[in-house]
């Protein structure tokens, strides 16, 4: 009897799966072949100097975001996606940025069905159902395909580095071990603000395990397979740029945006500012005048910014999905109620832990609603935690 439950139940998972899954394909194809998309340099500088680098490269060899010389102004991950797409669909009539959309779409289904992994990883199918599902309708999430940007492309890669994060985190594999880091290398290669949290995993793990030789060897095959992956990416900037530059040089420019409290005086930026390190003396000076001030826009300021409002641009003339809205307020209250939550248990921590990590990376930075995008996932799995934590563990418990 039992047996035949468990089966039931089996089924039942699968076949919602299934239907978030198609749910999550139809949304995003909705977006990419009903709406009228913008021009890109309408929208975004960014999508337009992505397309200009992407074409740039497969004309001239070389990348040079915003310029006609090779620089390393961003990492180079999403430009040569791109250009491989340029490249099999041709770009001699235009940029085929249609199919960018379409493999994008399907990208973002992917992702839904990573989270789902994650989810069940972290606690059990029912949490990963959950977080898939809110994935799947999330409006952002569903137009974000339609853009071209890093984002859809980045949140694949980041969030499988996490699922095979928490598979080594319970079994160490050499090999696995290894493509982690390949796949957390990929992921830095297309958004770099990551990168600190290739150590984090490895301090929990020797916290569990007391074991400081695994930890150190489990954590050197990581490296190894990140190193592999940037390695390509630190000799073209010292062969090209004469320079060794781990990740890109755009980093100090939205730093110093992100100075003025609440982008007053912004337009009176310092002209002698040049990089990463003059921004932070900038900021430390800027503390010592007005540190009251200053806390709280590099705290709350700034969260309420980049949280407060779901990233949802679409022309007001298409209605898809404005009724979910209130899926994203849901998220963020419930959601950080799990990170916090989180440091109670096992897996889950780290979930939250990079949560707290990657909010501090993006506080550093000018605020906009567009950077919650790559935490919004972590958010819904810690919120399907919570959510599972609360109502389905209570049923059991009344059963008994």
């Amino acid at each position: 009897m039992e047996i035949k439950k468990l089966e039931i139940k089996k089924i039942m998972t699968v076949f919602i799966l299934v239907t978030i899954i198609a749910a999550a394909f139809y949304l995003r194809m909705e977006f990419v072949f009903k709406i009228a998309h913008p021009r890109l340099i309408d929208y975004s500088a960014d999508e337009y100097n992505y397309d200009l680098t992407a074409k740039q490269f497969l004309n001239k060899g070389y990348l040079g975001y915003m310029s006609h010389k090779p620089n390393a102004y961003v990492t180079p991950g999403y430009p040569l996606f791109l250009a491989l797409i340029y490249k099999i669909f041709g770009y001699t009539n235009g940029s085929p940025l249609q199919a960018v959309r379409v493999i994008q779409g399907i990208l973002g289904v992917m992702t839904v069905f990573v989270i789902y992994l994650i989810g069940k990883k972290v606690k059990n199918s029912k949490v990963g159902l959950i977080a898939a599902f809110f994935a799947a309708i999330y409006p952002t999430f569903v137009w974000a395909p339609t853009l071209i940007l890093t984002e859809v492309l980045y949140s694949f890669f980041f969030l499988l580095y996490i699922y095979l994060q928490l598979i080594i985190y319970e079994q160490p594999m050499v090999w696995l071990n290894i493509l982690t880091g390949v796949i957390f290398g990929v992921s830095v290669l297309i958004r770099p603000a990551a990168v600190p949290l290739i150590i984090i995993p490895y301090f929990l793990y020797y916290i569990k395990t007391k074991n400081l030789k695994d930890t150190i060897i489990n954590f050197s095959y990581v490296l190894a397979g990140f190193v592999v992956i940037m390695l390509p990416w630190w000799i073209r900037n010292i062969i090209v740029l004469h320079q060794l530059i781990l990740l890109a040089t755009q980093t100090w420019n939205p730093m110093l945006g992100g100075v003025f409290p609440y982008f007053q005086g912004v337009e009176k930026a310092p002209h002698n500012i040049h990089s990463t390190m003059d921004v932070v003396k900038f900021i430390i000076k800027s503390f010592e005048v007005k540190p009251l001030l200053y806390f709280k826009w590099f705290t709350i300021g700034k969260f309420s910014i980049i949280f407060g409002k779901i990233w949802y641009d679409l022309d007001s003339k298409y209605a898809y999905l404005r009724n979910l809205y209130f899926l994203h307020g849901f998220i963020i209250n419930v959601g950080w109620l799990g990170a916090l939550y989180s440091f109670k248990k096992g897996k889950i921590r780290i979930i939250g832990i990079f949560s707290f990590i990657l909010t501090g990376i993006q506080l550093m930075f000018i605020p906009v609603n567009r950077y919650a995008f790559t935490i919004m996932p972590l958010l819904m799995i810690l919120s399907a935690y919570i959510i599972d934590t609360l109502l389905c563990e209570k049923e059991t418990i009344n059963k008994y």
